[in-house]
Formats: structure tokens, sequence, C-alpha cells
């Protein structure tokens, strides 16, 4: 394929696959938002809302880590004349809504948990495939912007659920219809747009070498790891902060919840403009080593400003750097796990990798909370050890800068150097000399 044709291909690829990104992550965050908190309120007692809704958020999660990689695995082998992607992002779009109407509609606990479940999987499933979309049609060398412009998506995707819940209090249903219905435009949208490879342009081995369907290479092995820890650190550090600033700095809970609003602006604004401006930076260079390095740098500094934080200042500076961090880290991580991963399943490995984004979900609020409970505020507040908590995300952020060792020869290769033999290109440039 002639390189003049890359930059096309991107331009035309990425805002629409980052819009699918965007309407999907809203349409997957506005029943958790508006709807799933107060059908759970309707169906339960006071008293066991909280650890209900914990159950089905979870549960939730669960289904998420499974439907991602499955999807992705089976549209990695879907033979459809029109694509191996679009098939499965359409049906998941399509049926998103529908499960957001029977969660709206439940009437027992346990429809109410299989519409969550159903949720999650239709819109992973957008997911899924809208990623292994992007690897497909975006050249190399132009994959760390698309990641950053990508994962910027992603982070405002979670804002218009909570601006229509602000707007629209009373309107249940209109609030929880809005973003799935952008999510179906969106994708009808990416699906007549977007080229999408057939399975006649990618050799497809029956099985992986070895024998196994997959079998992770060394280099995904690690960037999976590193990735997962960057997120668990990224987790603990903007953990419990509304209860954080009214303990540590004792203030009532609208003053308290100001300071958080502000706070989590700060380091969402910062995540979406670094993600950005860092991913075109990183794909002019080709090495990554030095926006892996800032990055988790970076979020070591937040963690640790944060554990000694006692004026709303320092809470807003440590956001304002972690936010900085991990757009950085964004902007080139899933651009690095693609030089891992074999082209030919795109999808199955990319859904794996998301798994690191949901285990912190579940796993990250247990742990603050078990670590908050190993004793009192050393630094004089009224809850619990904050510094614990904090030092350990620092902790967590410090093992994947050892690791960056062991990714750097992965992370290094210039842009200009030869890029490993992708199979979708192969099968297009024989076929091309046959004729």
């Amino acid at each position: 394929m002639p390189d003049a044709v890359a930059p096309v291909r991107a331009l035309r690829s990425v805002p629409f696959l980052a819009a699918v990104n965007l309407a999907a992550l809203g349409a997957l965050t506005a029943p958790a938002v508006v709807g799933l908190p107060v059908r759970v309120a309707d169906l339960v007692p006071a008293a066991d809302r909280a650890g209900t809704l914990a159950v089905i958020i979870a549960a939730g999660a669960l289904a998420a880590i499974v439907a991602n990689p499955l999807v992705g695995f089976l549209s990695d082998r879907t033979r459809a004349g029109w694509g191996r992607r679009r098939p499965w992002m359409l049906a998941g779009a399509v049926a998103g809504p529908l499960a957001a109407w029977w969660l709206l509609s439940a009437t027992d606990l346990f429809t109410l948990v299989l519409a969550w479940v159903g949720m999650q999987v239709c819109y992973n499933a957008v997911l899924s495939t809208a990623a292994a979309q992007l690897a497909d049609t975006v050249e190399e060398r132009w994959r760390a912007g698309a990641s950053g412009i990508f994962a910027a998506a992603a982070f405002l995707g979670t804002l218009p659920p909570l601006v229509i819940a602000a707007a629209l209090p009373t309107q249940l249903v209109l609030a929880s219809a809005i973003m799935p219905a952008a999510a179906v435009i969106a994708v009808v949208l990416c699906v007549l747009f977007v080229p999408d490879a057939t399975v006649a342009d990618i050799d497809l081995p029956s099985r992986s070498p070895g024998g196994r369907r997959f079998a992770p290479a060394p280099g995904f092995t690690l960037v999976w790891v590193q990735r997962l820890l960057l997120q668990s650190a990224f987790s603990l550090t903007t953990a419990f902060t509304l209860y954080f600033v009214m303990d540590r700095m004792l203030r009532d809970q609208a003053s308290a919840t100001s300071v958080t609003s502000l706070s989590t602006v700060l380091g969402g604004g910062a995540i979406v403009i670094a993600a950005v401006t860092m991913g075109l930076l990183a794909g002019r260079r080709g090495d990554y080593r030095p926006f892996l390095a800032a990055a988790i740098v970076g979020l070591i500094a937040a963690a640790l400003l944060r554990a000694f934080a006692m004026e709303h200042v320092q809470l807003w500076t440590s956001a304002l750097v972690g936010g900085l961090a991990m757009g950085a880290f964004f902007a080139v991580d899933f651009a690095l796990a693609l030089r891992t991963i074999p082209a030919e399943r795109t999808g199955a490995y990319l859904g794996v990798l998301n798994a690191t984004e949901t285990i912190p979900q579940v796993v990250g609020p247990l742990a603050a909370a078990a670590l908050l409970a190993t004793g009192s505020d050393p630094l004089g507040g009224r809850g619990g050890d904050y510094v614990a908590l904090y030092v350990t995300a620092a902790a967590v952020a410090l093992l994947a800068l050892v690791l960056l060792r062991f990714v750097a020869p992965y992370a290094r290769r210039p842009v200009s150097a030869p890029a490993p033999e992708d199979p979708a290109l192969r099968g297009r440039e024989e076929r091309r000399h046959a004729s």
C-alpha cells in the first residue's frame, strides 16, 4: 500500500471511530448515572441499596471482562462479505437501547441484573470492535496520534450523561435514551464511511504457533501487566476523593463536593489535552519510551502529592499532574500494544488488553477501603489512613516503572523502521501482483 494513502485513511477513520468510542461509553455510563441507582432504590430497602448496587455493578464488570475478548475473537474470524468488525459493532449498537429499556422497566432484581449484564455485553461489543477497526485501518506511524484521540474520546464520553442527568433529573427514560441513540447514529456513520477488512484481505491461520488459538507473546504480556499496574495505581490515587477532602481538610459535604468536582474537571481535562498532544508528538518521534517514563513518574508524583496534601490547592495540583501523566500514557499505550499483537488476532488481543481497565474498577475500591482501614490518618484527619492509600498507589506505579526496562525494546522502534509483516498487506500485495 502506498504511504501516501496512510494519512487519508487515518484522517477518515479516526474521527468516526472516536465518535463511536465516545457515544458507546456515554451510553454505558448513562444508566449507571441515571437509571441503575433509581431502579435499585425502587426495588430494595434503603439499608440494602449500596450493597445491592455494588453487586450489580460487579456483575456488569465481570460481563465486560468476558465479552470484550470474546467479541474480539469472534470478529477476527467473521466471514461476512461486508467486513469483520461491522456486523458486531452494529449488532451491539442496535441491541444496546433494547437492553437499556429492559433495565428501566425491570420489576425485580434478577431482571435488573440481566439487563445490566446485557448492556455491558452490547456496548463492549461496540467498543472492542471499534478498537480493532482502528488498529486495522490506521497505519503504524499514525497510531500514536490516533490512540491519543481515541483515549480522549473515551473520557469525554462520560461527560454527556452527567450533563443530561443534571438537565433532565425527572425524565428518567429520556435521559437514559439519548446516549444509546447517539451510539446508533455514530455506529451507522462508521459502517458507512470507515473501511473494514473482509476475511479475504487477511490470512487467518487456524491455530497460533504451538497449537493454541491464543498464545500471548512476551511483549504483549509485559505491556498488559504494565497497563494493569498503571490503571490500578490511578484507580487508587483517585479513590474516595470526596471523603478525603471531608476528612483531611475538615470540610462539610457541600464545600467538599465543590473542591472534588473541580479536581475531577482538572484531572479529566488534563487527560484529554495530554492524550491528544502527546499522541501526535509520539507519532512523530516513534520512540515511546520518554512518554511512558514521564507518565509513570508523573503518576508517582501525583500520588505522593495527594498523600500529604493539606489544602485544596495541593489536591488540584495532584489531579492536574496525574491527569497529564495518564493522558501521556494513554496516548502511546494502545499504539505500543499493537506492536506486540499479531495482525490477524487484533480483536481478541485488544479485548484481553481492555480487561486492564475493568479489573481496577472492581478491585480498586475494595483495595482502597482495606488500606484506609489499616489505621487513622497520620496527618490528623478524621478518617482512615490516607497516607497508606496514596503511598501504596505510588508504589504500584513504581513497579510499572521497573517494568519499563523490559517493555523498552518494543517501545523504542523508530517510526522509520520497517514494521513487522502485516498479513493483510501481504495478502493484498500478492493478489495485486497476481492480477
